[in-house]
């Protein structure tokens, strides 16, 4: 979690100069930036009373809708019951399921957030905890001790969820898809990047074919699937792209001498959303 609480708060940073140098722009909504711009003076501030860090041990389940947030349990580490052996104990069995590797939300925990609505108005509500549902793409809303709901997709353009340093930062893209939420990686006048996230839960599979080897995995598991999108500003189209240097070139093919400067001069560095945001950083100066 540590390198992810890092690139966002770069590339958000990087955002936040282009909001900025962008204000007298007319295709810009003012409303808009300043509502983005409040989402990342939240996030950069050490608001957040939760500390995720002193969380993460915690195992206790938390629902959001039809979904539970299991937190990953080490290989061999779960109780054993009546399916790891056979019904008196006695006799072994070939294999066990074990418990559900894996998390359909984003962040461990419920956390503290900003919400701006469809007229750019910013909702802050202390009381109020959110998180992410990656399964739906819907934002979670959680309030005392009630369940967590489902937030009207309709009603949201951007929001935020705190963490303990930096966070994230979420908003409606209509040029990709008007109906979901796309992790804001940066933003610039030229060119923008975008994080789509997807869950599946893999059921376990796990069989013996000989008697006595068994095949496939014995546990469910979430599995996130994230795709990420380079958007040209200027001409208000995107592509999809892969965290590689063949697929990055590919999409900034019109920035060509700029992007191989960028990839010679980091030519050791390990290819992430962070190495992302800086090189669109340069692109966009």
């Amino acid at each position: 979690m540590k390198s992810k609480i890092f690139f966002t708060v770069s590339a958000i940073f990087c955002t936040q100069l282009f909001l900025s140098a962008q204000t007298g722009n007319p295709k810009v909504n003012p409303y808009e930036v300043a509502a983005f711009n409040r989402l990342v003076d939240y996030i950069k501030t050490d608001t957040q009373k939760a500390k995720i860090a002193e969380y993460e041990k915690n195992n206790i389940s938390h629902q959001g809708e039809e979904h539970i947030l299991s937190i990953p349990v080490a290989r061999g580490a779960a109780a054993e019951g009546p399916e790891s052996g056979s019904w008196d104990k006695f006799l072994p069995t070939v294999y066990h399921k074990e418990a559900t590797v894996g998390s359909p939300f984003l962040i461990s925990l419920y956390v503290q957030g900003l919400v701006v609505n469809q007229l750019d108005s910013v909702i802050n509500k202390p009381d109020y905890l959110y998180n992410y549902d990656k399964i739906t793409g819907n934002l979670l809303l959680k309030r005392n001790n009630q369940d967590p709901i489902g937030v009207n997709r309709d009603q949201v353009k951007m929001f935020c969820l705190k963490l303990d340093q930096g966070g994230f930062i979420f908003m409606r893209v209509p040029l990709i898809n008007a109906n979901e939420y796309f992790q804001v990686i940066s933003k610039g006048s030229k060119y923008s990047c975008y994080k789509l996230y997807k869950n599946v839960l893999v059921k376990a599979n796990q069989q013996s074919t000989s008697g006595y080897t068994p095949d496939g995995k014995n546990y469910d598991e979430y599995k996130d699937v994230d795709t990420y999108y380079m958007l040209g500003e200027t001409k208000q189209e995107w592509t999809i792209f892969e965290l590689t240097k063949k697929s990055i070139r590919k999409a900034l093919i019109e920035q060509s001498p700029a992007v191989e400067s960028y990839i010679k001069d980091h030519r050791g560095d390990e290819i992430t959303e962070s190495y992302v945001a800086q090189l669109l950083g340069k692109l966009n100066n």
